[in-house]
């Protein structure tokens, strides 16, 4: 295959992100703290006395609202029962403040959001308006079409409950989009972070095909660490019918004859696609014929290399808006051919082992931390004679069950760097998982 160096796009983009004022109830949500009283309101058990503020009032400050509600609120930390769970906790929160003011603040930040579309985010000339929708979105309770000249170009979906705010486009708003500013204006988001991003590269003259892609997963391109990625290959299009002679013995020891009889062929004209990846593991790769998808006749050839990337076990960086090239063709060896300043390879983060030494010291801390604080202050025995009292009838090898897992080499500087430190506080074993 020849050399064919083009640029790449972005062709999907969604983020997320949480009010700050909504960021700091969830805060308290982890401490177990709960509310002792809520000052200039003479009840606040179920937000009632509240609720009146969460009117669709433009006029309405609520980011003000909900920060002088925070400024005003006493908690309290019960230190001799055990701490609430997280969910539970956050529930009671979302109450005292207002369920419904609190998804007032979330919609009045998409709002402002979305009228920066036509504000210098959107590029020159085009019209974005937003239109709501019934229903919610993905959890979301509630959400809108957005919109660019009249055409369906993405969504945006709010809620408390599910943690703030959501703004997706498809690939028509990504086309209307200045993705430098986007770039600027979401890294400044507090608490903002890419869900999803897709990355396209066209091939207009077919040179890299869906066979080359074919090709390239046969020669080991796309195996990058660990075992291969699955693949699936799709093909559409006719049965076209064709005439084929056909031998046939009329009897005995006659000669053969031949006949004439109608077959059907496979004529694969709506195209073909090649997917490498799945969406499960957060990267998936689709080769596809759009030209024939399209039934183009300015680029009947033209097929399409699309990247699609979510935020799973990887943080997806804003600067793949700016430099969406680098990052396709450093996601696998089969995409040399994209041009790119430099390869910027996306790691993924190994949390499954993380999170169950996480686990494995809460529960501990759970279940003994009473024993060795008793043996540390009343008993004043030592660490040291504490942890030979604890584990003297232990051999180095004698390890919880569940920790028992395959270490990779990506992963050891970072146990390392996680483990290898003492913990501050018992807030702290909390704040791990």
């Amino acid at each position: 295959m020849k050399n064919n160096k083009q640029n790449a796009i972005i062709d999907f983009l969604s983020f997320s992100w949480c009010p700050t004022e909504l960021a700091r109830i969830f805060e308290v949500a982890k401490t177990g703290a709960s509310i002792k009283a809520m000052k200039f309101f003479e009840f606040n058990t179920v937000g009632e006395a509240i609720a009146h503020l969460a009117q669709d009032n433009a006029r309405l400050d609520y980011k003000k609202i909900v920060g002088e509600l925070l400024d005003n609120a006493q908690f309290v930390f019960d230190e001799d029962t055990p701490k609430q769970r997280f969910q539970d906790v956050k529930k009671d929160l979302l109450n005292h403040f207002g369920l419904n003011t609190l998804d007032c603040l979330c919609r009045g930040e998409v709002d402002r959001f979305i009228n920066r579309l036509n504000h210098g985010l959107g590029t020159f000339g085009n019209e974005w308006t937003f239109e709501l929708k019934s229903g919610g979105f993905s959890g979301y309770p509630h959400s809108a079409t957005i919109r660019v000249n009249g055409q369906q170009a993405g969504l945006c979906a709010w809620g408390a409950k599910n943690h703030g705010c959501y703004v997706s486009f498809s690939g028509v708003g990504c086309a209307a989009l200045d993705m430098s500013a986007m770039h600027d204006a979401i890294a400044a988001i507090p608490n903002c972070k890419i869900t999803r991003v897709d990355i396209a590269h066209d091939s207009f003259d077919g040179q890299h095909d869906v066979d080359d892609a074919r090709d390239l997963a046969e020669q080991g391109a796309f195996v990058t660490k660990g075992r291969p990625s699955s693949y699936c290959y799709i093909e559409s299009g006719h049965l076209t019918s064709m005439v084929k002679y056909q031998k046939e013995a009329w009897r005995g020891n006659e000669p053969k004859s031949e006949s004439l009889t109608k077959r059907y062929g496979f004529t694969p004209d709506k195209g073909r696609s090649f997917y490498v990846g799945t969406r499960d593991a957060g990267k998936m790769l689709r080769v596809y014929e759009k030209g024939k998808q399209l039934q183009s006749t300015q680029h009947p050839d033209w097929v399409r290399w699309e990247l699609e990337l979510r935020a799973k076990d990887r943080v997806i960086p804003f600067d793949v808006l700016l430099s969406p090239a680098n990052y396709l063709s450093a996601s696998y060896p089969a995409l040399q051919f994209v041009e790119a300043e430099q390869q910027c390879e996306i790691k993924t983060l190994k949390r499954k082992y993380f999170t169950c030494v996480d686990n494995a010291i809460k529960n501990g801390a759970t279940q003994c931390g009473k024993l060795i604080n008793y043996l540390k202050h009343a008993m004043e025995y030592s660490d040291e004679s504490i942890i030979k009292l604890m584990t003297g009838h232990l051999s180095d090898e004698d390890i919880p069950d569940r920790l028992i897992l395959p270490a990779l080499k990506e992963t050891e500087e970072s146990l390392k760097v996680n483990y290898n430190k003492p913990l501050s506080s018992w807030e702290d074993i909390y704040k791990l998982a």
